[in-house]
This record gives structure tokens, C-alpha cells and sequence, in this order.
């Protein structure tokens, strides 16, 4: 399409007067104009992608519309005004933004003489389904509203008239001067507070995965408050009137220009895909957004993923400017003349209150001296209580980082400072944080860089990946420093002390997804580009093989604690092999407990930690042993049967109701189970009796506060389809399934099933009352499991809804379990353990256990099946029946509940 084929609709207010007046009412005159001058402003947007025009425009051609309806509703008058405020008077509109205005009154005899015409005019705005935000005042509560309210007298800064009596606003002006009104500090104080509070309450990260592009750390609100505050002190906010007095520097300005430009495209954009005003990049509109913005996939990326990379980045520089410009503005101006606390340093800096500041005849100092463009992180992280880094010498950093090229990267002395400060004690991650931010850490190290602002379009990473990475690194270190992680984590946090050189630790978080921006397996590029960063900074081979180590097995001890049977020696013994020996075992678990936490914290449940704590044990026990001398697993076994009889014996049980009681559930039952929970089933079966009842026994799991689950026992005569009743019915008690090991008893066909549970929030159950209404539904729903519906139907999460998981099926056969072993993944809905229990019995798969893994918006299960004669599926044709039937099954469930 030819741009000259869009032309921006222009309202000329005589012709609209006139149509106004030959019209019986505003409304079929005004709305349909409304809408063409939306229609008109997308076509345009869509072919120039140019909010920096639209967003004015708009503002302008409302400016025509209200002045019209104003002086047709009569209300043309020297007492009255009507006034844009906030951003409507800085001239900004988006599609959907409020329109703000003040309907200002010279006194209260005014209001009252034009009330009638006044109501009848908003009410008007209102049936024109505009976005109006109002106030109706009269000047001496505008006087008193802004003395009392930051919101008002900002608001008040950027009024500008529409219509009505320009006298009347010139004394509001003066009646509302931010210098009567409001001291310079109270005002910057008042506006630097504001920003805190708005950061916390979106979480104080300029990663989010749901940004806000108004008022996220970074984002629109942090370029307007810069220009508040300065307007408050030199009557003029725009930014090229800051350059122009000398506040901005030109690349700041060009900048914060390109910063707002993306900004506003980008919300621009957002407001016409959503049809409304939605400030927040939601999961479910991301994509429409990136589309619209020209961002397509390639082989390597989704367009969604460099769209919102290239928004996290953008924040992050404006952040930077943003925090920078504050900081100059009240060093240099709102404090200027106030006496300072000063502490020299050296010869080179000083702290003046607080802020790291460059000596006045040093200004060159990182041009003469290139090695202080590091040294200046480390003699920060050495004095705690310093506040930050003074605006002049963050300048100075940026007009020199330049110099961090291939020799300095490879310069000794330099390798020997980075490593300092990673090794030192106190604020490592503060002055890592604040080298990312400034540039410095990018250009230090490239591959990390080149992962600033990555993010991944999906549930599971809530953080881009250089966030992340320096959230695991906090994270080491709080196990080592926290007084408040060590109930969480007592395991992490008794071992950090045991570690030597913690810095390799540091090293790994810091590295470990650096791989992410090569294509391949980033665990396997990752290692080598810390093989090559541990040369460079001649760390010991020894220590060198240790972080690419980590680096390379990062995910294997997460991923083996999800899959593996914790109570089979034989599992545990294969695990023990891969790690090697005790001291790579506890820094493997110390990694993959901090990826784990600052991947996702909802990963880290308490089950989580009861499988890790679990793991690491079993496995330490393994490798005191030896590794050349493993369990045998019928001495296992015959221990585990000898613990029961003595402990059961105790409760003056016979051997024959030990026997009866213990039935005939094969060696796995034992292996599976261990004695704590069989001792637990045998006592509860005995006290059943001999009810027809099904039994249903729920207890708590773990002996840390922050580590178990729910524990729920099942006996009962088996039937085709209890798994998927039971597991129909733990979904509709909103409870989430973590394990299941299913077992049928081979003489007896009885039911011996375990399920661990946690509650929606991903913890135990510890309310008597909700414990006895799951033991009774589930008591309910497994006494008639024919008359039971597998179908759930529940309200699937927006989040969820936007993404489209294939659903895939493997199945392989153990020969050591002799058990078909069959792995699904598929997008996360309510009811899917239902279905699969559904074709399980269909197809007369009987279940002997599944691990259940939910990461994000997928699941990754895997179910451990036999056929109707005990053995493993071995018929191919059977085979592919089954996987397709589940394919289907699972897929037709997603699309049901995606409707919901």
C-alpha cells in the first residue's frame, strides 16, 4: 500500500458546529466521526507504524470534538473552562487512553448556575462511550486539592484549555504554582517516592512477564516523571528543552527519544490489538502486538521473543537514564548549595553523600587508566553502605566503555580484578547488577550480553535469562548470608559452608545459560564458553573442569529427582555413577537448587524439596558405600520385610495378619514404599477391618517445614477405572498430583495406591476439615466409580489458554522393572490425569505409578504400564493404537477446556 493512500483525518470544527446545530443530538453526529477517526488512525499506524504522530493527532482532533460539544451545550462562558489535564494536557493520546479534563469553575455560584448544562455535558462524553476522566472544581479547591495531593498539582502542571474562559486558567495557573505550593525537595522527595512504590508494587524488576508499558520500572512513567521534576525547576519538561539547558547530554536525549518512540509504538499497538485501554503486554495479546510491530519468527526465534527481548532491553536503558537523570537532578539542583558529607576514598574518588564521585581533575581517569572501569565495582562492593554511583562518574563509565575490547578483555590485570570482586565477601550481586546496568558487564563478557533482555515465550522462565542468572547468583549467596532461607533451604544452607571456593559456584550461575544465544544444547555451549572463561582467568584446571562440569549437568539433578525412583537402588546407583563422588554431588545440589528457585519460585514446591533433599541423601549414601559396591536389591528387600514384621509385630500382630495384611504385592511394592509407609498401610488396612467400604488414609509427608506433601492411601478391590476416578476426583478437589504409585496385589487383585498431593498454592494440606472432605468425596466418588464422570470441565487459566502445546507420546520398554515405560507431554489443562486413566482402561493398561511434572503451561508425565497379563506392551500395532488414542484423547481435552 502506497503511504500516500493514508491520509490522517483532519475535523474542521466550522463544518462540525454547523452539524451539530442541524442535528436533533451530538450522538449520531459525533460517534460515527469517533469511529472513522479511529478506523482512519490504525490504517495509518498499520502501514507507518508512526505513534509519534498519531498519538497528537488524536489529542488534537479530541481538542476540535469537546471545544464543538462545549460551546454547542451552551457552556461558553468567562466563568467557566475546560481544561486538559495530566496526559491529555501534555497532548497525548493513545487509542484508548482516559481523556482528562477539568471542568473549572471560577466559584460555587458558577457550578450552581450551570450545573444543569455542565451534568449534561459529561453525561454526553459518557454516551459517546469516550474514555473521560473528570473533575469539577472551582479554583479555590484546585488551590487546595494540589496543596494536598501530588497527583493534583502534577496534573495541574500540564493543564492547557480547550474551551471557555482562558482568564480563568491563567489565575488557576497562578493560584496552583508548584513553587508556592511545593518546595523543590518536598517535590522531588514526594516524586521519588512515588517511583519506589510504583517499582515494588511491579515487582521491582524491569523484567516481568507481563510488563506494564506505562508504569513498569523503565517504562513511560519513568520518562515523565524526569520531566516533572525538572519542569518544577526550570518551567519546562520536553525533553529537548533539557538538552537545551544543559540537563540532558545529547545521547541521553537521542536516548530517551528513541525510548519513548518504542514506547509509545508499542502501546499504540497494544490498545488497538486489545480494542480497549490495556496498559499491561498480557500473554494472550504479546504475539498480536509483536505482529503488528513487523516482528516475525525465523528458525532460531519467535518474533515474540526478540519483540519482548528488544522491550526488556529498551527498559533496562531507560532505567538506567532514568535513575541517572533523578539522581543528577537532586546532587545538582534540588541539594545544590547544601552542605555535604564527604569521605575521600582515594586519590582518585570520593563519597559525597553517600555516591561514589570521581575527583575534579580526574575526569580522564578511565581513559588514562582503562582498569578502573572494573576497579570502581570493586571498591564499591568493599564499602557496603555507599548508595550508588554519582551521576557524573556513571557518565564518565559510559563515554569510556568503549574501551572494554578483545585486549582488555584479556588483559591479566584486568581477569585478576573481575575475579576479586567476584570473590568478595559482601555486594557481589549489588555491583554485578550495577555493571549490567551501566554496560560494563555485556562488554566484559559477550556471551553474556548477548543474553541481556532474552526472554523465552513461555509459563515456565518468568525472567529473562541475564535476570535470572544473576537471581540464582543472590541466591548462592543468600544460603551462605540469609538468616531468613535457612528454614527454606536447611540442606543448601548447611552445605554453602562446606564449599571452599564458593566463587565457582557464583561463576556457574553466572555462565550457566550464557549457551542460550547458541544454537545447540546451551548446557553443552554453555560448558565450553566457561572452559574458555576460566582459562582466560587462569583458575586452576581443576576448578576450570568444575564450573564447566556444573554448567554442562545443570538440569540433571532437577530432572533425575522428577524421574527417578528415589527408593530403587538401582536408580540411585545409576545417578551416583554420572555425579562422580561427594563434593560434586553437594555443588551439583547447590546449583540446581538455586536455577530451580529463580527459574520460577511456584517450581520450588515443598515436594520439589522433599525430592531433592531425598535424592541428595540417598545418593551421598551410595557413593560412602562405594560406588563399586552397590545394594543388591533382595538384600534391600528382605531388610525392608525383616523392619516391618519387627515393627508390626510390636503392635501384637500375628504372622499370619502380618502376612494377610501384606497379601502378595510383589518386590517393587517394597522398594517403592519402604518400611515407614507400608508399616503405615498394614495398620490402617487392620483397623478397616472388614468395611466394604473403600479406605481412604491421608497424612503428612517430610520432617522439614518448608518440605513434604500430602499423602493419600487407597485400598480397595481393583477396577478398570479407578485411576481415572480417583485422579477426576483429586482434580474437582482442586488438589494438584505430584507422584502416584499405582499397585495391584497379585493373589488378592486388591488396590494399594499412594497419590502425593499439594493444594492449589502448591503446599501441604494441613486443615483438618478440607483433609476429612477429601478422605470422604474420595471415599464417595471410589464406591460407585462406574457412576463417577471422568469429564472435568473447569476454567483453564488466561495464561494457559495462549499457548498451543503438540502433544507428543513415547513409549520404551524397562527390561530390569519389566514395565512399559510411557513419557507424555502435553499442554497443561484440568483433567488431563483423568483421560489418560480413561484410555489406560480402554485399552486395559493397568498402572503400577506416574511422575507428574507440570512446568509452565506443559506437562511432562510419565506413566509406568503393563498390559492386562502383567507384562510390558510389546505388540507394535498395539502400541501405535494406544499413542494415538492419546494423542487424541488429550487433544480434544485441551480444545474442550479451552473453551471453558
Amino acid at each position: 500500500m502506497d503511504t500516500q493512500a493514508i491520509q490522517l483525518m483532519q475535523i474542521a470544527p466550522e463544518q462540525l458546529m454547523q452539524q451539530l446545530q442541524e442535528s436533533p443530538s451530538p450522538l449520531p453526529v459525533v460517534k460515527p466521526l469517533l469511529a472513522e477517526l479511529l478506523d482512519n488512525a490504525h490504517q495509518y499506524f498499520r502501514l507507518t507504524l508512526d505513534a509519534d504522530t498519531l498519538v497528537p493527532h488524536r489529542s488534537q482532533q479530541i481538542d476540535v470534538i469537546l471545544n464543538c460539544l462545549w460551546r454547542h451545550m451552551g457552556l461558553e462562558n468567562e466563568l467557566l473552562s475546560l481544561v486538559a489535564v495530566g496526559g491529555y494536557g501534555r497532548g497525548e493520546l493513545h487509542p484508548h487512553s482516559d481523556i482528562d479534563v477539568l471542568l473549572l469553575c471560577a466559584d460555587d455560584d458558577a457550578i450552581n448556575n450551570n450545573a444543569e448544562n455542565l451534568q449534561s455535558f459529561i453525561t454526553l462524553l459518557w454516551d459517546l462511550k469516550l474514555d473521560i476522566g473528570h473533575s469539577v472544581r472551582t479554583l479555590q479547591e484546585c488551590s487546595d486539592e494540589a496543596a494536598k495531593d501530588l497527583t493534583i498539582i502534577t496534573n495541574m502542571m500540564e493543564s492547557r484549555l480547550l474551551a471557555g474562559s482562558e482568564s480563568l486558567l491563567k489565575q488557576l495557573k497562578v493560584a496552583t504554582q508548584t513553587d508556592k505550593l511545593w518546595p523543590a525537595d518536598q517535590f522531588f522527595n514526594a516524586k521519588w517516592n512515588e517511583i519506589q512504590e510504583r517499582h515494588k508494587k511491579h515487582k521491582s524488576s524491569e523484567y516481568n512477564l507481563e510488563p506494564n508499558v506505562k508504569n513498569s520500572p523503565g517504562a513511560l512513567r519513568d520518562i515523565q516523571t524526569i520531566s516533572w521534576v525538572t519542569m518544577r525547576h526550570f518551567d519546562k519538561g520536553s525533553l529537548q528543552a533539557l538538552q537545551d539547558k544543559g540537563f540532558l547530554t545529547e545521547f541521553e536525549h537521542q536516548r530517551l527519544s528513541l525510548s519513548m518512540q518504542f514506547l509509545w509504538r508499542t502501546r499504540y499497538a497494544l490498545h488497538m490489538v486489545a480494542g480497549r485501554e490495556e496498559d499491561r503486554l498480557l500473554f494472550d495479546l504479546q504475539r498480536d502486538v509483536a505482529e503488528v510491530l513487523g516482528f516475525e519468527d525465523d528458525n532460531r526465534q519467535l518474533g515474540v521473543e526478540r519483540f519482548m527481548s528488544q522491550f526488556y532491553r529498551n527498559q533496562l536503558a531507560t532505567l538506567e537514564l532514568a535513575d541517572l537523570l533523578l539522581l543528577h537532578f537532586n546532587d545538582d539542583f534540588v541539594k545544590c548549595g547544601q552542605i555535604s558529607d564527604v569521605e575521600p576514598l582515594n586519590e582518585h574518588f570520593f563519597l559525597c553523600n553517600g555516591f561514589l564521585q570521581l575527583n575534579d581533575n580526574d575526569t580522564d581517569l578511565f581513559q588514562r587508566e582503562p582498569e578502573w572501569l572494573l576497579k570502581v565495582f570493586l571498591l564499591m562492593a568493599k564499602r557496603p553502605e555507599a548508595k550508588g554511583i554519582h551521576t557524573n562518574t556513571i557518565r564518565a563509565l559510559r563515554e569510556n566503555r568503549h574501551l572494554i575490547d578483545d585486549e582488555f578483555r584479556n588483559n591479566p590485570v584486568h581477569n585478576q580484578l573481575f575475579m576479586q570482586l567476584i570473590r568478595n565477601r559482601r555486594c557481589v550481586v549489588r555491583e554485578l547488577s550495577r555493571m549490567m546496568r551501566y554496560g560494563i558487564l555485556g562488554l566484559y563478557i559477550p556471551e553474556f550480553g548477548k543474553i541481556i533482555g532474552m526472554m523465552e515465550h513461555d509459563l515456565f522462565h518468568i525472567y529473562t535469562v541475564d535476570e535470572h542468572s544473576l537471581r540464582m547468583t543472590r541466591m548462592l549467596r543468600q544460603f551462605r548470608f540469609g538468616e531468613d532461607v535457612r528454614e527454606r533451604f536447611p540442606v543448601a544452607s548447611r552445605l554453602i559452608h562446606r564449599v571452599q571456593k564458593k566463587e565457582l559456584l557464583y561463576l556457574t550461575a553466572l555462565l550457566h545459560d550464557t549457551g542460550k544465544s547458541i544454537e545447540g544444547d546451551h548446557c553443552v555451549t554453555g560448558a565450553e564458553i566457561a572452559r574458555n572463561f576460566c582459562r582466560q582467568h587462569n583458575l586452576r584446571p581443576t576448578d576450570g573442569h568444575m564450573v564447566a562440569w556444573l554448567i554442562e549437568n545443570h538440569l540433571l539433578m532437577s530432572h533425575a529427582s522428577q524421574r527417578l525412583d528415589l527408593n530403587n537402588p538401582d536408580d540411585i546407583h545409576q545417578f551416583a555413577l554420572e555425579v562422580g563422588d561427594q563434593n560434586h554431588l553437594e555443588m551439583l545440589y547447590l546449583i540446581s537448587v538455586a536455577d530451580v528457585v529463580t527459574t520460577n519460585p511456584k517450581l520450588w514446591t515443598s515436594w520439589r524439596a522433599e525430592q531433592m533433599r531425598a535424592l541428595y541423601h540417598n545418593t551421598k549414601a551410595a557413593l560412602r558405600r562405594g560406588l563399586g559396591n552397590p545394594l543388591n536389591k533382595d538384600e534391600v528387600i528382605a531388610d525392608i520385610q525383616h523392619e516391618i514384621h519387627e515393627q508390626l509385630s510390636a503392635d501384637g500382630l500375628s504372622d499370619q495378619r502380618i502376612a494377610e495384611l501384606l497379601g502378595e504385592p510383589g518386590d517393587d511394592y517394597f522398594l517403592r514404599e519402604g518400611v515407614d509407609n507400608i508399616v503405615w498401610h498394614c495398620r490402617e488396612i487392620n483397623q478397616h477391618g472388614e468395611s466394604g467400604k473403600p479406605l481412604v488414609s491421608i497424612r503428612q509427608i517430610g520432617d522439614h517445614e518448608f518440605e513434604g506433601a500430602t499423602q493419600i492411601f487407597i485400598f480397595m478391590k481393583d477396577q478398570p477405572n479407578l485411576f481415572a476416578v480417583t485422579t477426576a476426583t483429586l482434580d474437582q478437589l482442586n488438589l494438584n498430583i505430584q507422584d502416584a504409585r499405582i499397585m495391584t496385589s497379585e493373589g488378592e487383585h486388591n488396590a494399594v495406591d499412594t497419590y502425593i498431593v499439594l493444594d492449589e498454592n502448591n503446599q501441604a494440606i494441613e486443615d483438618p476439615q478440607r483433609l476429612e472432605t477429601i478422605r470422604t468425596t474420595l471415599q464417595e466418588s471410589l464406591s460407585q466409580p462406574d457412576e463417577f464422570t471422568t469429564i472435568i470441565m473447569r476454567r483453564t487459566p488466561r495464561m494457559l489458554k495462549q499457548f498451543q502445546v503438540e502433544t507428543h507420546v513415547t513409549m520404551s520398554n524397562d527390561p530390569v522393572m519389566q514395565r512399559t515405560v510411557l513419557e507424555v507431554t502435553a499442554a497443561d489443562r484440568p483433567g488431563l490425569l483423568a483421560r489418560m486413566g480413561a484410555i489406560f482402561a480402554e485399552f486395559g493398561a493397568q498402572m503400577q505409578g506416574a511422575k507428574i511434572l507440570t512446568e509452565g503451561e506443559k506437562v511432562s508425565d510419565i506413566f509406568y504400564i503393563v498390559d492386562e497379563a502383567g507384562n510390558p506392551f510389546s505388540d507394535v500395532e498395539r502400541c501405535e493404537d494406544l499413542q494415538e488414542a492419546i494423542i487424541m484423547g488429550l487433544d480434544e481435552q485441551v480444545e474442550a477446556q479451552s473453551a471453558v
